[in-house]
């Protein structure tokens, strides 16, 4: 997504004054281990995955959520914060953490919020913009290069 599209975004986001987030940060490792660095295929699960607390999937609780989420790879830390509409459900901080700990495990720390509190970090977060692209004998011999 280009910078002037995240900024969109979050310029919309900034008109709801029902938005909450919840913060979750890992290790790279663990979060490579678990869902191979996929942050879409972490996402499917948290939100229309089976598994199940209480009798009640994923799938079935996260139902008529919306939002957006962020997510950010430094150095060993993993982080991903999900901005969502708590206009017409309201989420329970101990069932998303238990939920959160049956995906990422218990080497999580999760934090709770308003968007206003976590304004400043999603703006350091769409800010960052990097590319990786080989050139010369490395574009054209990809194969060598990925081992």
């Amino acid at each position: 997504m280009s910078l002037i599209q995240a900024k969109s975004i979050l310029d919309t986001l900034k008109e709801n004054k029902n938005l909450q987030v919840i913060q979750i940060i890992t290790t790279n490792q663990n979060f490579e281990n678990r869902f191979q660095g996929s942050i879409s295929l972490f996402f499917r699960s948290l939100k229309n995955g089976l598994y199940t607390f209480q009798g009640v999937s994923n799938r079935e609780y996260f139902r008529g959520i919306s939002g957006v989420y962020y997510s950010l790879e430094n150095l060993d830390r993993f982080e991903i914060i999900i901005v969502y509409d708590g206009t017409n459900k309201s989420l329970n901080q101990i069932q998303v953490v238990t939920r959160l700990r049956k995906l990422l495990g218990f080497d999580i720390q999760v934090n709770f919020g308003l968007f206003e509190d976590f304004e400043p970090r999603i703006n350091e977060m769409i800010s960052v913009r990097r590319k990786t692209q080989t050139f010369g004998d490395y574009y054209y011999n990809k194969t060598n290069i990925i081992r």
